[in-house]
């Protein structure tokens, strides 16, 4: 908290300071002015480093990558101090210093190519960084060649049109990553970057050209402004801008898809501007930059195939998870009906039987065995219920729910789907699991069908209906039987 109460009143001292400087002292202005410069970004990078250390792990290189900005822009302003100090006026145009302003502008559009989310998103990440390296180098290599050997101060209108379009250039690729950033902390990074961006771009664009207009030495004021509003900026920990923004999907997509297409565009442009000059080097870092391009590319079309892939099987899983029981492995109650309702509407001219199957004594048998024990039971007696629908065409087997079962027998004469469930039945007395208060000292079940011909008959929910009453009225009858849901309501053992 202390750090956010003096930072504003040191930089507005500091640049008091230097205005005091550009207006009052007469002797090595220039050197003088440059020292200011100097000191501001020296407070401005203890800052930086301090937002380093604060920083959620994932969003540090981010703020390195803006420290390494700042000290390279600290090393041209050396340069341009040692040149002052040789010459009171300083040189109107050095390809030195310019060199640190071109890797200044590199880490600031490689900050903005920065993505922090995802190992597969570090590859495509990287190769940013490369096309931001390929820009910043083929940058440099026009400034350099901009300059003439005789008379370099003929091309400062040109190469300050060159720096204008640099600082846009990281101005508008900051703006973009803020308006698609979701995150809170990386929403502050780009909301300062941004900031320092515009706000860098317009003071070194009015401070250049204030230079062809003037002598005074206070333009050079403006070098130090934006630096410090970068300052005061850094010193806010808890300030997030832009709080109650959410990006929207569309807006998200947008920004990471167009963030390569930027660079290439940048590129692009400085390699057009070079190809009068050195053409070999200027198609040669252009298809370099393409490769890179292309590579990065690949790599995220890669990718989204295999999440797409992992999409689509979680989904399947999702899906049989959604209508399979688990501890049977048969259809459940959901996927029971969806299935019935379908095949009921298959067979409207045919016969259709639903038989209900319960456990007798279930919860008895839990009482004296266990409810793991009731599992297992419960296990063996749906793979017996499967094995009698393996056989028959269209038949299911599902876990209606507790210890009762559903069997579906589409399009089979109805005497037949009796003598099915009656052998399923006897197949799963058969197991002869001990139940102390079974029928006959086993586990047994009971069973009711209802059946269903021709276009006139009841909807699927009522022949269940149908079919749990004759189940009813089975266990009524002793347990251990089979009931139809007719007219004759025929009982078999």
């Amino acid at each position: 908290m202390h750090v956010q109460r003096w930072t504003p009143v040191a930089f507005a001292g500091l640049l008091g300071l230097h205005t005091g400087v550009a207006l009052l002292v007469q002797g090595d202005t220039l050197a003088w002015s440059y020292a200011c410069v100097l000191l501001v970004l020296a407070g401005t990078l203890g800052l930086c480093g301090r937002r380093i250390r604060l920083a959620v792990p994932h969003n540090k290189p981010l703020w390195r990558l803006l420290f390494c900005a700042l000290a390279t822009k600290a090393a041209a302003h050396v340069l341009l101090l040692l040149d002052a100090l040789q010459n009171a006026d300083g040189t109107l145009v050095m390809v030195d210093p310019s060199l640190y302003f071109c890797l200044s502008g590199l880490f600031m559009v490689a900050a903005a190519a920065y993505d922090p989310a995802g190992p597969m998103l570090k590859w495509a990440t990287a190769a940013d960084l490369l096309l931001s390296l390929v820009l910043a180098v083929l940058f440099y290599i026009v400034l350099k060649a901009a300059i003439p050997t005789q008379a370099p101060e003929l091309a400062a209108p040109f190469l300050t049109g060159l720096f204008d379009g640099l600082d846009a250039f990281v101005a508008i690729f900051a703006t973009i990553r803020l308006l698609g950033t979701r995150r809170a902390d990386e929403r502050r990074f780009f909301s300062v970057l941004a900031v320092f961006g515009w706000i860098d771009g317009l003071a070194a664009a009015l401070h250049n050209r204030l230079l062809f207009v003037t002598d005074s030495f206070l333009p050079e004021v403006l070098q130090s402004l934006s630096i410090a509003v970068l300052g005061v900026l850094l010193a806010r920990r808890a300030s997030v801008w832009f709080r109650g923004y959410r990006p929207s999907p569309r807006v998200r997509q947008l920004s990471r898809s167009i963030r390569p297409f930027v660079l290439c565009i940048g590129l692009c442009v400085v390699a057009l501007a070079l190809v009068p000059v050195r053409p070999t080097l200027a198609i040669t870092l252009l298809a370099v930059g393409i490769v890179i391009f292309a590579v990065r590319n690949a790599l995220v079309v890669a990718y989204h195939l295999q999440v797409e892939d992992e999409l689509r099987s979680m989904r399947r899983s999702l899906q049989y998870s959604a209508m399979h029981d688990e501890l049977t492995g048969l259809v459940n109650r959901r996927g029971l009906f969806n299935t019935l309702r379908r095949e009921y509407e298959a067979s409207r001219n045919g016969t259709f039987t639903v038989a209900m199957v319960d456990v007798d004594h279930f919860k008895r048998y839990n009482d004296a065995y266990g409810h793991q024990a009731g599992d297992a039971s419960l296990t063996r007696v749906a793979a017996e219920l499967r094995n009698a629908c393996a056989d028959v065409p269209g038949a299911i087997a599902g876990r209606y729910g507790g210890e009762e079962f559903l069997l579906a027998l589409p399009a089979i004469p109805a005497d037949r789907a009796e003598r099915i469930v009656a052998a399923a039945c006897a197949r799963i007395a058969s197991l002869a699991m001990p139940h102390v208060h079974g029928v006959g000292g086993i586990v047994t079940v009971s069973a009711g069908l209802a059946s269903s011909t021709g276009p006139d008959r009841p909807s699927i929910d009522r022949l269940v209906n149908e079919a749990d009453e004759a189940v009813y009225r089975a266990k009524a009858n002793g347990r251990g039987r089979l009931a139809r849901a007719t007219a004759r309501h025929a009982d078999a053992p």
